[in-house]
Formats: structure tokens, C-alpha cells, sequence
């Protein structure tokens, strides 16, 4: 495994200690949600995503041992690298979590939590549970949400995990493919949307490339509001205003060129 992985696995055992600790506070909220999801997408090949299945299964079982096994004084330890982790990727946010934050956005829940706290009385017992599936057609597996059951899934997949599916509770994303379509970028986008009393737990792992190109079509959207908008001011429609998408030569394509057929370049 490479150490990426290992350390977007890390934080999922982390932020699962993290929702562990609010869930007190939460359990009573329309918000809540018990489950804890995380999503790796490295390949749309079923041999790659069950061998990468049985490393990750063998991965999380040292860890439980270590967490076990592992005095948490020792600068050696498990728990010492699980610190370091803390300090990586959660500490300033989930201290200062407000100041991410677009204005008028507000959770009560977000409450700050120091690494001591997690280490004495989440840790061990976040990794307990915690299952791996490969979803594709020769696995078999599947992702079931029971609504009184938290379920803790590292779900490996491609095409099975395609648009249309939840995975609920999701928190951390290690995702490596790519593509060149705006439309395609945003159905891959599973991480998309409001994570009541963890948004400050969501980790998403993705290449430099896949960065820009997210960058680009976030700007094209916020063009066609823009056009959205005017449409509106001037009391018109889509028949009798023309709306434009942008496209960006040689980074991204708005979609196939079959979909495109019956619009006009300018």
C-alpha cells in the first residue's frame, strides 16, 4: 500500500472518533447520521480492487492490534503515529473550523476536540467494526445501510460506484480517476454536499490534475449562474435566451460530442 492510502485510512479511523465523541450531543438531531463511509477509487479494474481489498483488510487488522498492544507513551507507538496524522490533518481545522466556513453557515456541532481526548477514549473502539468491500460483479459486495446498525464500510470501487448510489455518512475520499468532461468531473464528485457535524472530518485525497480540472468546471459554474441571472433580469427563457457553457481547449470538454451535436460554438 502505498503511504497515501494508509494515511487517508488513518484519518478515517480518526474523524470515526471525532463523530464518536459528538455523537451524545447529536443523537437526538434530524441531522444525525450513525454511519461512516469511506470511498477509494483507484481503478475500474476488479482485479486491482480486490487485491487492493485484501492489502487494506490486512492493513486495518495490524492497526487493531496495535492499538491493542501499543503502550501509548511510547514515541514509537501507534498511537504516536496517529498523532502526527492529527496534527497533519485535523488540528488547526477542527480548531478553527469558523474560519473555513461561508458566512451564514452555522453547526452547533462542531465542536473542538483535542488529540488527548481522542486518544483515551475513542481510538481503540473507532477501528472496531470497521469492514471492507470491493463493489464490483465479481465480489458481489454490497453497501447496506440498516437504519438502527452503524456501519463503518471502506468501500473500493469503479464503475458500481458510479452515479445514483450513497454512501452514507461519507468522510474521507481517495480518488485517482480522471476525466476529461465537466459533467463526468461532477458525478464523480461523491464528496459533494453538507456533512451536518463532520464537515470538518472530510478528507479528500485526489491528484494535482484532478484539482485544476475541478478548479475549471467550479468556475463554469459559477459563469452559467452568472448567465442564470441575467436570463432572469431580462424576464426570458432557455428558448428565447441563448445560454452558454464554457469549455477549456485542451484541460476539459463540456461533454461527449454526440450531447453537443445540436449546439453552436462561439
Amino acid at each position: 500500500l502505498p503511504d497515501s492510502i494508509k494515511e487517508s485510512i488513518l484519518c478515517f479511523i480518526l474523524t470515526i472518533a471525532i463523530r464518536e465523541s459528538r455523537k451524545p450531543a447529536m443523537i437526538n438531531s434530524t441531522m444525525f447520521n450513525p454511519h461512516n463511509s469511506m470511498l477509494i477509487h483507484i481503478s475500474r479494474y476488479t482485479l486491482w480492487q480486490n487485491r487492493l481489498k485484501d492489502l487494506i483488510d490486512e492493513y486495518v487488522r495490524e492497526l487493531q492490534s496495535s492499538l491493542q498492544l501499543d503502550d501509548p507513551g511510547n514515541l514509537t507507538s501507534i498511537f504516536a503515529t496517529f498523532e502526527r496524522i492529527w496534527f497533519k490533518y485535523y488540528s488547526k481545522i477542527i480548531e478553527h473550523i469558523s474560519d473555513y466556513l461561508p458566512k451564514g453557515y452555522d453547526d452547533v456541532f462542531l465542536k473542538p476536540i483535542s488529540f488527548e481526548t481522542i486518544k483515551n477514549n475513542f481510538l481503540t473502539d473507532a477501528i472496531k467494526g470497521i469492514e471492507v468491500k470491493a463493489i464490483n460483479s465479481a465480489t458481489g459486495d454490497k453497501l447496506i445501510y440498516p437504519k438502527n446498525t452503524p456501519k463503518k464500510y471502506i468501500a473500493i470501487g469503479g464503475n458500481r460506484l458510479s452515479r445514483g448510489f450513497t454512501l452514507e455518512g461519507l468522510s474521507i475520499n481517495y480518488f485517482v480517476r480522471s476525466t476529461d468532461y465537466s459533467d463526468a468531473l461532477l458525478q464523480m464528485g461523491r464528496w459533494f454536499g453538507y456533512r451536518p457535524g463532520y464537515i470538518d472530518c472530510c478528507k479528500l485525497f485526489i491528484t494535482r490534475d484532478s484539482m485544476e480540472k475541478y478548479d475549471l468546471v467550479t468556475k463554469t459554474i459559477e459563469e452559467l449562474e452568472t448567465e442564470f441571472r441575467k436570463m432572469e433580469e431580462k424576464d426570458k427563457t432557455p428558448k428565447n435566451f441563448i445560454l452558454r457553457v464554457k469549455k477549456h481547449p485542451g484541460a476539459l470538454k463540456i461533454t461527449r460530442p454526440t450531447i453537443l451535436r445540436d449546439t453552436k460554438e462561439v
